[in-house]
């Protein structure tokens, strides 16, 4: 089986500054793979360096063999999605906020799956009942589900998360988990997770890939 995501001697900069070289990773369907290391190791900068939100200073990122520039750049960047550790929601009802990466040209046309959006609210702890509030006046930690589910009404094939149950209640991190291996085991999902919990990385991932400190 091909990978669906290949890290080639891939290298990273933060402001100039080389943080790492060399880091090569091939990811199959349905794989989770946790990134740990000590703060300020890299972990979000590789993540956004993954996505195509920031250039690698050498190596490549490839989806299913093609690089950004093969697949055309916002097409990539709906396939290849980063969920950041701190939710950024527009000021709009949260149904207008799931509802808006569908009104941009990537999107293809394709319409705003609503059922699915609601469905995935309660499946997480949200509760549909927040459809129409202010995006802006949820928790933090419902602003961070919201942000996820946000990215998976893509329909993504790589998700990469940055510590995406570091505002959860035990009981809601658990959910997160749950719907994630679940897309990975049934849709092929594949997904770099940064986490600073060796339990997470321990039982929800099947592999780690482990930044060293920067000296």
């Amino acid at each position: 089986m091909p990978p669906l995501l290949e890290l080639r001697d891939l290298a990273i900069t933060a402001a100039g500054t080389p943080l790492h070289s060399q880091i090569s990773l091939s990811l199959l369907p349905g794989e989770l793979v946790a990134v740990t290391g000590p703060s300020g190791a890299g972990k979000t900068t590789l993540l956004r360096t993954v996505c195509g939100l920031q250039d690698p200073a050498a190596g490549d990122v490839l989806l299913q063999g093609k690089n950004g520039d093969a697949w055309g750049w916002p097409l990539f960047r709906r396939k290849v999605v980063l969920v950041s550790q701190k939710p950024v929601l527009p000021a709009l009802t949260v149904e207008d906020a799931l509802r808006r990466p569908f009104l941009y040209k990537a999107a293809g046309h394709a319409p705003f799956p609503a059922e699915a959006a609601r469905n995935l609210l309660d499946e997480l702890g949200v509760g549909a009942g927040c459809w129409t509030q202010d995006a802006q006046t949820l928790s933090v930690g419902q602003q961070q589900r919201v942000s996820l589910i946000r990215a998976l009404l893509l329909e993504p094939l790589v998700l990469c998360l940055d510590e995406p149950t570091s505002a959860l209640d035990p009981d809601s991190s658990v959910r997160v988990q749950s719907l994630i291996s679940r897309l990975a085991a049934g849709r092929g999902l594949v997904a770099l997770i940064v986490t600073h919990s060796p339990e997470q990385a321990g039982h929800w991932c099947s592999r780690r890939l482990a930044l060293p400190g920067r000296t």
